[in-house]
């Protein structure tokens, strides 16, 4: 009656990976590829794709499924694991492209060196983990890395009023959240 009792949704798992440096991120990329030729990789910034595809291109000689997010759709995906490459530094924009391509799991690796990391103390994470005997290579996965995330971005979210176009994410930050705003 009314839908009181009836099960709730399943909402979207999001499962976020992090390296302490972008170049072991990258280097996972290439590994992940080799384990799994089906995975398909997504990137919210053009520059992100050139990284991955410049480093990839020193391991393998074929094409693994590089896409957009401007680009990517559900066919593209059909079945096949999905890695995003980073966030995208408006949670609102990251919820949009996942509803539209009808994700149920949602894997983003991102490293603690990058931009968006860097406004909200990745350095200090990075420390941290270090005297906690923790090398580089070695990613992290824990829901309160993805709370914190997400915070972030919320935070970003309610100062950014007009969103500028950006081709990377350290581009994006400074047209949308000049460092004063950190």
């Amino acid at each position: 009656m009314f839908g009181l009792f009836k099960k709730k949704e399943q909402s979207l798992k999001i499962t976020d990976r992090i390296w302490m440096s972008e170049s072991y991120k990258l280097k996972a990329f290439v590994e992940e590829w080799k384990k799994n030729k089906e995975t398909v990789f997504i990137f919210w910034f053009d520059e992100t794709l050139r990284e991955v595809e410049t480093e990839m291109a020193k391991e393998i000689t074929e094409q693994p499924l590089l896409f957009t997010a401007r680009e990517v759709t559900a066919p593209h995906l059909s079945g096949k694991p999905v890695v995003f490459a980073e966030h995208y530094p408006l949670p609102q924009k990251e919820n949009e492209l996942f509803e539209r391509l009808g994700l149920k799991e949602v894997w983003i690796w991102s490293a603690l060196n990058e931009p968006l990391f860097h406004r909200f103390g990745g350095e200090k994470i990075i420390q941290m983990m270090k005297t906690m005997g923790m090398k580089e290579e070695d990613p992290v996965e824990h829901a309160m890395i993805s709370k914190a995330i997400r915070n972030a971005q919320e935070k970003i979210e309610k100062k950014v009023t007009l969103e500028q176009t950006a081709h990377s994410q350290k581009d994006w930050l400074q047209k949308n959240f000049p460092a004063e705003n950190a």
